[in-house]
């Protein structure tokens, strides 16, 4: 009984220290454009590197994307 009772707190503990990693969902948000592209823009020329364009529309604010 006791050489049980030894076996299932082992088991208990090991599975105390079992380390999970973390699924997709959560590391957080995915962005279709990257963080540093959403600034608001202009023209063209007010966007640069890795998000050159500035497309405008009536119905939302301007932002540079890729």
């Amino acid at each position: 009984m006791r050489a049980l009772t030894i076996f299932i707190t082992t088991l208990l503990l090991m599975e105390s220290f079992y380390v999970v990693e973390s699924s997709q969902r959560d590391r957080g948000p995915k962005y279709k454009n990257p963080p540093f592209c959403r600034q608001l823009c202009d023209k063209p020329s007010h966007c640069g590197g890795a998000c050159p364009n500035c497309p405008y529309s009536a119905w939302r604010s301007m932002e540079c994307v890729n």
